[in-house]
């Protein structure tokens, strides 16, 4: 049994008790020829219980959840019933007790309770009738409103992520256009449509990057090399990679291009963990007509492992993940700008 109908039982079982003892009392003074008529309050108390049986039905009916809130509903309308019911029963049990031995007397005072009854009983469904065409005609009116609101959300949220598209469109332009310049290779600012350029200059950063060939070449980007610093701390290994036009370790490569003052400059070097960090996530949101032959593979940067001197960190332009090596590996040089 649920709380509702606990409570119904309950109300009901009060008023009909106290219905009873007026009952009692009236019959028992009925018989001492000292009279005391309390059929109206019986039947008033019925009628008590009806509205009281209506507000609990509708006290938590909630216009947004019509299904949850249909049995509270109906079990106010069984206590509003079940106690007029009990009411009139009282009442006609009463009178008809007490009526008189004449059949018309008798005829006289029971119909116009059961009447006076009846009438109330009608007015109690057309007031509850009535309560019931203008619930419902606000639920609609709820719905119409949801629906209109509802509506107007759904564009809303459209005009947003129009909004949002347009946006992103706009700004990758803007990377394209103002992220990267290509640089000749006397360091002359070239034209967003040059075909042939040396270099490629970073306008956040400042950096210059050099601008791998696949021609087999000095700058070819399937060159591989080994870490080689004779004055350092770390020396490393001479001459351990697989290149062609230098020596094939990181002191030869930089020593050639710094020579050949690529894009204007003799400062080329070997990059940090952090700027080719910085290179792919920029490489990541622009054209990648900008850096061409980069490979998909490890390139090692000038930043040592900081527990293990031999160890250097390197960048995976296929995965974008950071890790050491001492091997070394594919080689992009940086320069600053004079």
């Amino acid at each position: 049994m649920t709380t509702e109908q606990t409570m119904t039982l309950i109300l009901f079982m009060v008023a009909s008790v106290f219905m009873i003892i007026l009952a009692v009392k009236d019959h028992s003074s009925f018989k001492r020829d000292q009279h005391v008529n309390y059929k109206s309050i019986i039947v008033s108390l019925g009628i008590l219980g009806t509205f009281i049986g209506m507000i609990l039905g509708l006290w938590h009916f909630n216009n947004q959840d019509i299904f949850g809130s249909v049995p509270r509903l109906l079990e106010g309308l069984k206590l509003a019933f079940l106690t007029s019911i009990m009411g009139m029963g009282v009442s006609v049990v009463l009178s008809v007790l007490q009526a008189q031995p004449d059949k018309k007397s008798e005829t006289d005072t029971i119909m116009p309770a059961i009447k006076q009854q009846l009438e109330k009983v009608n007015q109690t469904l057309t007031v509850k009738l009535d309560m019931t065409n203008q619930t419902a005609a606000a639920i609609l009116e709820n719905v119409k409103q949801f629906n209109t609101k509802l509506d107007t959300a759904n564009q809303t949220t459209a005009a947003i992520l129009e909004d949002v598209k347009q946006f992103k469109t706009s700004y990758q332009r803007y990377q394209r256009e103002h992220r990267f310049t290509r640089l000749s290779a006397d360091g002359q600012i070239l034209p967003e449509t040059a075909t042939q350029w040396a270099a490629i200059q970073d306008n956040e950063t400042g950096l210059i990057w050099e601008l791998k060939t696949n021609d087999g070449g000095l700058q070819d980007g399937r060159h591989t090399y080994t870490w080689y610093d004779p004055a350092g701390e770390n020396v490393g290994k001479q001459n351990g990679g697989n290149c062609q036009g230098c020596r094939c370790d990181t002191a030869g490569y930089v020593k050639s291009i710094n020579e050949m003052q690529l894009a204007g400059s003799n400062h080329w070097r070997v990059p940090t963990i952090a700027e080719l960090d910085a290179l792919f996530r920029a490489q990541s949101v622009v054209d990648k007509g900008y850096f061409r032959h980069i490979q998909p593979s490890v390139y090692c940067s000038a930043t040592r492992h900081s527990s293990d001197k031999d160890l250097f960190w390197c960048f995976d332009f296929k995965t974008g993940l950071q890790a050491h090596n001492k091997g070394y590996g594919h080689l992009i040089l940086v320069s600053t700008a004079d």
